[in-house]
């Protein structure tokens, strides 16, 4: 018996879902002072705003946030914020560079003020989500959410020995990690590895929204003990 040209389009020709529409209500407070692109400061609250995209909701990961196009697939969020801007913006907080991961002569981790990292998104229904940045990363020796703040340790500068052009290192896209980088702009205050046999911490994909979410960024100076 042969199978109709219909019956075989309903099989197999049937077109794909239509993709849930992505929703996103952002807009930018007229009291924040833009900075550049997807970057404001609030005087008010002396806090920075960036704003940024989900990249990876499943997986390894070295970065809470990355430049888009660097670190994408280790990283929960991308943001298009200048690293330069990011580093001016802190400041501007009040916050405190302290110094970078050191390796040599001996391991000293990165310093500089704690610096807290709150989420918001709107989700499919146009409900607001928020979320403490810290619970997108699982530990994975303890397997709960991360509960150390990242540091403001500044990254590093140095002469490019070619074209002795200053080079800011964070440019490359090292914004916020959790596997201790010397560019990094945050990093965590203790040891934390990238090594693939020894990576600490994971996506919490249970807690997520989808990939490609427009997610706005608070980063805010803890305040000092």
């Amino acid at each position: 018996m042969s199978i109709s040209i219909a019956l075989l389009s309903s099989l197999f020709l049937l077109p794909p879902d239509d993709p849930k529409p992505i929703v996103d209500n952002f807009k930018p407070d007229a009291s924040w002072k833009s900075l550049g692109k997807d970057i404001w400061f609030d005087r008010a609250n002396r806090r920075l705003i960036l704003r940024g995209r989900v990249a990876l909701r499943d997986g390894a990961l070295e970065h809470l946030i990355c430049s888009k196009g660097s670190k994408d697939h280790e990283s929960t969020l991308t943001t298009e914020a200048p690293p330069k801007v990011i580093h001016a913006g802190l400041l501007l907080t009040g916050a405190e560079p302290g110094h970078p991961v050191r390796f040599e002569p001996k391991f000293e981790p990165p310093t500089g003020s704690a610096i807290a990292i709150d989420l918001e998104w709107t989700d499919n229904a146009g409900k607001i989500q928020k979320a403490d940045a810290r619970t997108w990363a699982i530990d994975l020796k303890t397997k709960k959410p991360l509960d150390k703040d990242l540091v403001f340790a500044g990254s590093e500068v140095f002469d490019d020995p070619r074209t002795k052009e200053r080079i800011y290192a964070a440019d490359d896209g090292d914004i916020a990690t959790v596997a201790n980088f010397p560019s990094s702009i945050l990093d965590l205050p203790f040891r934390s590895s990238a090594s693939d046999t020894d990576r600490l911490y994971v996506s919490n994909t249970a807690v997520m929204p989808e990939r490609g979410t427009p997610v706005t960024i608070y980063l805010k100076p803890r305040p000092k003990r």
